[in-house]
């Protein structure tokens, strides 16, 4: 048991000689809730207390205590601060634990394996967001989309994926407020049929030609031939227009191609 306590001091001890939060621990808020220990002092231990809106949680002895935007080591060293000066206790060692994190989330939604909240830590950067979200799914586009709230007014701002995990600048790889929004768009599509052995939606790679396309199509069945091929595309005026294409014409978004039979 003595062994025990000793262990549990020095926990104590490590908590309140860390003199400023590591880059990766959570910043608290209103709605997180925590749990506070005092060794010793079984008597002002609180299991689950709400930050409130100001910022503020009800302790023992000390009413109310301002512990948002600390991190929960910051937050145990104040709060021993205040049970110091106040005269309840001439060493106390504080320490305290986040019971339910609710307070600094963002938003990852569209073309993810996983949407949904997520927990920030401090410094989470846009990577590690996606990356907690699953990934960008095999349907994804290559451009991920941040909402940002800036004065007051949302803010888009767009990001190449390839760029973006390949980032060596803070400023390309942006660190997440909360209440930021990640949206990741589906990618282009462009459609084939007829003689094709594998007709459908495919996705839409960057210079993608009608042979390239048809060869994701998996290519052309035994009655089917380039000649003659033709590319059904929404003019400006919304009307679908066909037209015949060469084996190298570029593919749109939204193109629809159909490949025909030949004759012999």
């Amino acid at each position: 048991m003595r062994l025990h306590h000793l262990l549990l001091l020095a926990g104590f001890a490590l908590a309140l000689l860390s003199g400023r939060a590591n880059a990766g621990e959570y910043i608290l808020g209103t709605g997180d809730i925590v749990s506070v220990n005092v060794y010793g002092h079984p008597e002002l231990e609180v299991k689950a207390v709400e930050v409130d809106a100001k910022g503020e949680v009800v302790l023992p002895l000390l009413g109310y205590v301002a512990i948002g935007g600390m991190s929960p080591t910051g937050a145990g060293k104040a709060i021993a601060a205040r049970l110091k000066e106040g005269g309840f206790i001439l060493k106390p060692l504080v320490n305290l634990l986040v019971v339910k994190y609710d307070s600094q989330q963002a938003v990852v939604l569209g073309q993810v394996n996983k949407p949904g909240q997520y927990v920030l830590q401090r410094g989470s950067r846009l990577t590690d967001l996606i990356a907690q979200a699953g990934g960008v799914s095999p349907t994804g586009a290559d451009t991920v989309i941040l909402q940002h709230l800036q004065d007051g007014k949302r803010v888009d701002t767009s990001f190449q994926l390839g760029s973006l995990f390949a980032a060596s600048s803070p400023a390309a790889n942006p660190v997440i407020a909360s209440g930021d929004v990640i949206y990741v768009p589906q990618a282009p599509v462009f459609y084939i049929e007829g003689e094709v052995n594998k007709p459908g939606a495919y996705r839409l790679e960057p210079g993608m030609t009608l042979l390239q396309a048809v060869a994701l199509g998996g290519g052309l069945t035994r009655r089917g031939t380039l000649g003659g091929a033709e590319i059904h595309r929404a003019s400006a005026e919304g009307k679908l227009d066909a037209t015949t294409a060469a084996a190298d014409a570029p593919i749109r978004a939204n193109d629809v191609i159909d490949i025909g039979q030949s004759l012999f």
